[in-house]
């Protein structure tokens, strides 16, 4: 059988199952090329998409992952590079369509030794059922037989194409048209159509109601699925750049961060591949929009669902009881058994969850044992790998297919677990920063350069002008995680004690840590013994946070960083609130005060603050005053729960932020400024009497 026929009878064969085929090959390159070159046309195929150095015939591709989100290919081949292919194969497996056929390069053996993420790539191709192995010198083997699923599903009257997916469109619309607050999550593996439901729910509210609907996901182009399916079931719409409108009604993407920020009128808001972005912006989604609607992949390479599931059902549990969730199981875009979608989860890993606890009950957290672990066997040991990035993956909203290629790969890095029960219950992923040469650091420190990697000693070179930052070394620590069953029990904290004697050991003059900004993450590092060392200025595009960077000097050149970083931030938070952090979640802002070093205000501030609360001046005479009082007092009375968080809330919004009336009203429900003025002389009350008490 020539190779043309072999890959022919393939290709019949995928369109008659509905699925896609995977094929290895093993051989030169020039061997390769020679085989592959003009397939698509022989094939009769409109297209062939090629990552990297595309064959004759082919159309190479070398942007992102996210510029194939939507789009669709019959013909794929791929090569991997660099970290980035990871993210990147992971797009392309979801643009292949059924009948489709993958061709993969097996990494070479030289290539495969020197990277600990190839190598196990290389073992999961050569032992996959899954896949097709066709060598350059030795036979071919016989088409494999597989069953044939028939037509493809027929599509319904909204252009439903599964029982799922109809159940889904109408969980959505019920949302829209029933009781408020009941919102939904759609959750489902990619290409049962999640995306879709959420476009023909639109479709129907648009039609139907003329309602105005609102899609956020982590970008416009990751919402594209939605706007394909409302755009095909209403043909004679008007189509713009991020917008659909029929008649009166209209369905239109607004980011997130802006989303959570500003109250915009909607019929409906739908947040699109929900793992993508930080359970606080949800949460934040959720007290403003009393009609919303989610849907998020559960195993994806855009974001870990298992994440979304863990943490976001507690917040829907709490601020939303009556929510429910609809599970999309069987797939749209191809049949049941795809091999395709079977060897990409455990290529990349997406699949991954922590690990399971039956026995271990009430084990106790003292039972916990630390230790170094050796990538290497890790990357050989497919059970501790799932436990490991089981635990990173449900910890982080996104955690991408890129991030294991680096963390086994980059020598300056390294990852540490917890074992209980011989099971591990918590991981750090650390990196090794500083240490950079004086001239480069002087660069730095003027705005010219830029060095790869070294987030924090740049960070603290180039924004806090500390040049003692450029020769000290540290570790940074990229993630955190602990076991569901393990959490609030104190087990991070002891991970981190333990991360802290080992590099002291080591001669490290600190260890760091940067993250999107929350008052939890931040409460729960400072009680570590870190300082906030930095605010970045401007938010995050998908997560609405500001990026944090925690410092905690080990050595004694280290802890003279530490208090001089701290010191200075110190020093400029007050003025910066007033400006680039005038509209810095006031959670964030309470814990920054809180991990301040605190100092007593002046009399003249006690004397004023006392005339405000007593009713004997306006709140423009002791204004100035009182943000003093608040500066100084409010973070040490969050901390001891002497206010509650609406009345610290408030006192963040008008006092340290300066906020116009009209807009401290919106973010705390209070009808105006008689009431705002009201809660605010109780709230000087309390940070008085704690002076007193101190």
């Amino acid at each position: 059988m020539t190779p043309d026929a072999f890959f022919r009878g393939l290709r019949d064969q995928a369109l008659r199952a509905r699925q896609r085929r995977v094929i290895v090959l093993h051989g030169d390159a020039a061997w390769r090329r020679r085989l592959l070159a003009d397939l698509p046309a022989r094939l009769g195929v409109s297209e062939g998409v090629w990552l990297g150095d595309a064959p004759a015939g082919w159309r190479e591709y070398t942007g992102g992952a996210g510029g194939l989100i939507g789009r669709e290919c019959d013909l794929a081949g791929f090569e991997f590079a660099t970290a980035a292919d990871a993210d990147r194969f992971g797009a392309l497996s979801g643009s292949l369509r059924a009948g489709g056929l993958l061709f993969l390069l097996e990494p070479t053996d030289k290539t495969a030794n020197e990277s600990r993420f190839l190598a196990r790539w290389q073992r999961v191709l050569n032992t996959s059922p899954d896949a097709l192995r066709l060598f350059q010198h030795r036979p071919w083997p016989p088409l494999p037989s597989t069953p044939i699923t028939g037509n493809p599903p027929a599509m319904d009257g909204w252009g439903c194409l599964t029982s799922d997916q109809r159940a889904a469109m109408e969980a959505v619309l019920r949302v829209a048209t029933g009781h408020r607050r009941r919102p939904v999550v759609l959750t489902a593996d990619r290409g049962r159509g999640k995306s879709a439901a959420f476009g023909l729910a639109a479709a129907r509210l648009l039609h139907e109601r003329a309602a105005r609907v609102c899609i956020c996901g982590p970008s416009l182009a990751a919402t594209q699925s939605v706007f394909a399916a409302t755009v095909a079931r209403l043909p004679q719409a008007h189509k713009e750049h991020g917008r659909v409108q029929w008649r009166e009604g209209e369905l239109r993407f607004v980011a997130p961060d802006e989303l959570a920020r500003v109250e915009i009128q909607a019929d409906l808001v739908l947040v699109d591949e929900a793992a993508a972005l930080p359970v606080d912006l949800l949460r934040r989604l959720l007290n403003r929009y009393a009609r919303i609607a989610f849907a998020t992949t559960v195993h994806g390479y855009e974001g870990s669902g298992q994440a979304f599931s863990l943490r976001f059902s507690r917040e829907l549990d709490r601020l939303a009881p009556g929510w429910r969730e609809v599970a999309l199981e069987e797939p749209v875009r191809w049949a049941s058994g795809d091999m395709l979608e079977e060897i990409t989860s455990r290529l990349l890993l997406l699949d991954v969850e922590p690990a399971s606890t039956p026995g271990l009950g009430n084990t106790p957290v003292d039972a916990a044992r630390f230790e170094p672990l050796d990538r290497t066997r890790l990357a050989e040991d497919d059970a501790s790998l799932r436990e490991v990035f089981g635990l990173l993956s449900a910890a982080h909203y996104r955690t991408r297919p890129r991030d294991w290629v680096q963390w086994l790969d980059d020598e300056a890095m390294a990852l540490w677990g917890v074992r209980i029960a011989g099971k591990i219950m918590a991981v750090a992923v650390t990196v090794e920063e500083g240490g950079l040469q004086a001239d480069l650091a002087e660069a730095i420190l003027r705005g010219q350069r830029r060095a790869h990697g070294h987030l924090l000693p740049q960070v603290m070179i180039a924004h806090l002008g500390l040049h003692e930052a450029q020769a000290q070394m540290g570790w940074r620590i990229v993630r955190i995680a602990v076991h569901p069953r393990f959490q609030h029990q104190g087990l991070g904290t002891w991970l981190l004690s333990q991360l802290r004697e080992t590099a002291k050991a080591a001669g490290l003059d600190w260890l760091g840590a940067s993250f999107g900004a929350t008052g939890a993450l931040l409460r729960f590092w400072q009680n570590a013994g870190y300082s906030t060392v930095r605010l970045g200025f401007t938010r995050e595009a998908t997560s609405g946070a500001h990026a944090a960077l925690v410092l905690r000097g080990l050595s004694k050149a280290g802890r003279g960083l530490q208090k001089t970083a701290s010191y200075r931030f110190a020093e400029g938070f007050p003025g910066w609130l007033l400006d680039p952090l005038r509209r810095l979640d006031p959670f964030v802002a309470l814990e920054c005060m809180a991990g301040l070093k605190r100092s007593a205000p002046s009399p003249r501030v006690l004397q004023e603050a006392r005339r405000f609360a007593a009713g004997e001046c306006s709140f423009e005479d002791a204004q100035p005053w009182l943000r003093a009082l608040c500066l100084s007092s409010l973070g040490d009375v969050w901390r001891r729960r002497n206010l509650s968080a609406d009345e610290a809330q408030l006192m963040v919004l008008k006092l340290a932020e300066g906020r116009r009336w009209a807009e401290v009203a919106r973010e705390t429900g209070l009808a105006g400024r008689a009431p705002i003025i009201d809660t605010l002389r109780f709230g000087v009350e309390r940070l008085l009497l704690a002076e007193q008490e101190a």
